[in-house]
């Protein structure tokens, strides 16, 4: 049986507006850590985007602060993924489970951005073949959406099968991944801008689907970016600019390319 569920101490509600096929986001901590991630078919009642968390009722003012510490990490780390951010989330967890569950759970933790896999190599690589339908099992139970990416697991012959919070947002999740991985390394500049190089052949594709998808930038010289001739084209964004954007971008001026 499963340890009885850690009480949640604080909720924070999280709009996304930068993925309106995500919608909403209610996340909630004790202690310890996040203890559920879950979306909302609706907008809260009475709340706005990046709303405060709200502490239970009857609890200690200390541990309320420790929950509402969690929740704000996670807030900052769901905001940087959503801009393109590629490492895993940090933010501590305390998710109630069978200790099966929470092996299949911590499994999905070290699958990297933008990698797939399926139940059956799950399974395999728990060391349990056999297990694929208890794998799955404790899969569609996650507590922790996005934290644990069980978005990341998908039929063994390459179908996207069901998410506890619909396929559509499951498709969302592997798109917004599938268009930060196309952002190649971009060099920093002290003011924390970000060049991005391309050769002269891509550079009109690119700057349409840059226009065309309300991206912020400026074309700089090659000297920029350390080039000592005119055979790269240099963009620069500004500084926290939206990499998926940038990454979508890309994706569409390499589909309607030449």
């Amino acid at each position: 049986m499963p340890a009885a569920p850690p009480p949640s101490l604080a909720r924070r509600h999280l709009a996304l507006p930068g993925a309106p096929a995500l919608g909403w986001v209610e996340a909630e901590a004790s202690v310890g850590g996040l203890t559920r991630v879950r979306f909302l078919e609706d907008a809260p009642v009475g709340r706005s985007a990046g709303s405060q968390a709200q502490p239970e009722a009857g609890n200690e003012q200390g541990e309320v602060r420790a929950a509402a510490a969690h929740l704000a990490h996670f807030a900052e780390e769901l905001a940087a993924y959503l801009r393109g951010a590629r490492g895993p989330f940090t933010v501590p967890v305390q998710a109630s489970g069978t200790a099966f569950q929470r092996e299949v759970w911590g499994a999905l933790r070290l699958l990297n951005h933008g990698a797939l896999t399926t139940y059956g190599e799950l399974a395999a690589g728990l060391g349990k073949p056999t297990a694929v339908r208890a794998v799955g099992a404790a899969v569609g139970r996650n507590p922790l959406l996005m934290v644990v990416p069980c978005h990341r697991v998908i039929g063994s012959s390459g179908q996207l099968t069901g998410y506890a919070a619909g396929v559509d947002r499951k498709r969302a999740l592997l798109d917004l991944e599938a268009a930060a991985a196309a952002v190649p390394p971009l060099i920093a500049e002290p003011d924390g801008s970000e060049l991005l190089t391309l050769s002269p052949a891509e550079a009109a594709a690119v700057i349409g689907a840059l226009v065309q998808g309300g991206v912020r930038f400026d074309e700089a010289g090659p000297e920029a970016a350390g080039c000592a001739g005119p055979e790269v084209a240099v963009l620069r964004f500004p500084a926290g600019s939206d990499h998926i954007k940038i990454g979508a971008a890309l994706v569409a001026a390499r589909e309607t390319g030449p």
